[in-house]
């Protein structure tokens, strides 16, 4: 199985949490994105998937000359994935593989999300 999901451009890692006075705190852009972003999948209404995935994602292109680093917008969708349910968890159990990528085709970020179960089934039926 193969999951689509279309999201608002997620914040950098660098600022998802601020410094509290006793603890490290979710940023107001952070929850805001995160807001934007379960608006959204409440509108795609995307699957659950069970078990070990393969998670692609195409950024779109910055809009600035402002020089960004493309991993630092792994961590705020791959968690929004735990966090709603679409995946079970973001560890090494279940998420097998990350790609990611600038594109000039995309607005916000698109997710892909393939079920390595089924893949690896097909891919040993053929065999």
């Amino acid at each position: 199985m193969k999951t689509v999901l279309t999201l608002p451009m997620p914040p950098s890692t660098n600022g998802l949490f601020v410094n509290g006075k006793y603890r490290r705190t979710i940023s107001q852009k952070y929850e805001a994105w995160r807001n934007e972003a379960l608006v959204e999948v409440l509108r795609q209404k995307p699957p659950p998937i069970k078990g070990e995935v393969l998670v692609s994602m195409e950024f779109e292109d910055p809009k600035t000359k402002r020089r960004t680093d493309l991993d630092n917008r792994l961590k705020a969708p791959i968690d929004l994935l735990v966090y709603f349910g679409i995946i079970e968890k973001d560890d090494n159990s279940i998420v097998r593989e990350v790609r990611a990528k600038w594109s000039a085709e995309v607005e916000g970020v698109r997710i892909t999300i393939q079920d390595l179960a089924s893949t690896h089934f097909k891919d040993n039926q053929a065999a």
